[in-house]
């Protein structure tokens, strides 16, 4: 849902963009530092910090937008770095689910992480047969959203890490489900 307003963020990070990259900055220095910051939240989550890991959490989320934007505002896209970028973002996951683990509730932190997972490998593999499978409503933006709510109000933290394990689950049979349909339909 989120992956949507891209292009519409990449315009209006473009002065900042620019910034970024008259001072030397690649996209790829914006991902490692977005692992820096997310890694950062999993320890606060670890040690019961939830206010700061909701901090590095956003920063590691705004590196993710900013390292996108700079390469297409400025030429810069490249395989690799969308191949970084991906594999980077997989591993801050992971973390965060694991420090969610160790905080909260082993048994939903494995259903939040596996959905996850699994939200990022259907469209993987599905797009190695059709276009594009973006479709869900569980995409990495909107489940970091509601991780960042349930930190900044934990209270709800473990119904929101179901809903993100449940939101997440459907998405990934949804996109099983495009898949189908779309391979089903006869070329034009």
């Amino acid at each position: 849902m989120l992956s949507s307003i891209k292009v519409r963020t990449s315009k209006v990070l473009n002065p900042l963009t620019d910034l970024l990259a008259r001072l030397g900055v690649k996209p790829n220095h914006l991902t490692l530092l977005g692992l820096v910051f997310g890694f950062s939240c999993a320890y606060a989550i670890y040690l019961g910090k939830l206010l700061l890991s909701a901090v590095l959490l956003i920063l590691s989320g705004l590196m993710d937008v900013l390292d996108g934007a700079l390469a297409r505002n400025r030429g810069l896209v490249s395989d690799f770095g969308g191949v970084l970028d991906s594999v980077l973002d997989r591993y801050v996951d992971i973390a965060i689910f694991l420090a969610l683990g160790f905080y909260l509730d082993w048994f939903l932190a494995v259903f939040a992480m596996s959905g996850a997972l699994m939200v990022s490998y259907t469209r993987a593999r599905a797009e190695k047969v059709v276009e594009r499978c973006d479709v869900g409503i569980a995409e990495r933006g909107e489940r970091l959203i509601l991780i960042l709510i349930g930190l900044l109000f934990p209270f709800f933290l473990r119904w929101i890490l179901l809903l993100v394990g449940v939101l997440s689950h459907i998405t990934a049979i949804h996109r099983v489900l495009y898949t189908y349909k779309k391979l089903k339909r006869p070329s034009s």
